[in-house]
């Protein structure tokens, strides 16, 4: 199957290039625990922090709904960051020592 094939019907609309614009107060917020429901035509990723002062509580700050297919497409690129930051990682550990 070529890549043309396996991109969602989201990608195949989308430009070639992408030109990205960071607001610069944009946001950062820390979410320690999150939640995925995956439906029939979506998935809802649901982030949230953990209470320091109730043991077993969190609250759910922030709901994210994305297609399926780009659902997909989230879960490959994080896991290739992910992969690239531990062999950086390993890279460095190995040069020290």
């Amino acid at each position: 199957m070529s890549n043309e094939e396996n991109k969602s019907e989201t990608d195949k609309n989308l430009p070639s290039s992408i030109q990205f614009h960071v607001s610069p107060d944009l946001e950062y917020v820390y979410r320690d625990i999150f939640n995925v429901y995956v439906g029939a035509g979506d998935v809802v990723i649901e982030f949230g922090n953990l209470h320091r002062s109730m043991p077993e509580h969190a609250s759910i700050s922030n709901r994210i709904v994305m297609s399926v297919g780009n659902a997909y497409t989230l879960m490959q690129t994080m896991q290739q960051a992910l992969q690239q930051a531990h062999d950086r990682l390993q890279k460095n550990f190995q040069k020290r020592s």
